[in-house]
């Protein structure tokens, strides 16, 4: 079942990647960044910063978690997650750095799951695109950005 589910994951990314890519290519740089790291956890509504991850951060976690990540997160958070991804000038966006221990720490698991499920800025919102169990697994494996 989850090899099924890795390899739909593969395939809808790699349309999603060609889609990204597409209009990358056909876009003008903003003339302000758009500042996705403008957002502070004070603006997540208290119910979703106190959500708790139903998931373990454990090593199949982890590294679903990974994979998603690769595909879909890494043009613009980089593959290092420090917020420099190959879209990141091209598109003027300024990304937060998910290894800084500060964001880390002010960010709740119930915070960062909303902003990948709702968006913010340039980043769409996945809540009808990812089931909560994959963004779950993306907030495991965001914070391994700390430990690095």
């Amino acid at each position: 079942m989850i090899k099924k589910s890795i390899m739909l994951t593969l395939i809808l990314a790699g349309f999603g990647v060609l889609f990204v890519v597409a209009v990358a290519a056909q876009a003008e740089p903003a003339d302000d960044k758009i500042r996705a790291a403008s957002l502070t956890p004070a603006d997540i509504p208290e119910e979703a910063r106190k959500r708790a991850n139903p998931h373990p951060a454990d090593a199949a976690s982890i590294e679903y978690g990974k994979l998603i990540f690769s595909s879909q997160c890494t043009m613009c958070h980089g593959a290092d997650g420090r917020g420099t991804g190959d879209l990141v000038e091209r598109l003027a966006l300024e990304m937060p750095d998910f290894t800084d221990a500060k964001w880390q720490s002010e960010w709740s698991d119930g915070a960062f799951f909303y902003v990948v499920d709702t968006g913010h800025g340039a980043m769409p919102g996945q809540k009808n695109r990812f089931k909560d169990e994959r963004k779950w697994h993306l907030v495991n494996y965001v914070r391994t950005f700390a430990k690095k």
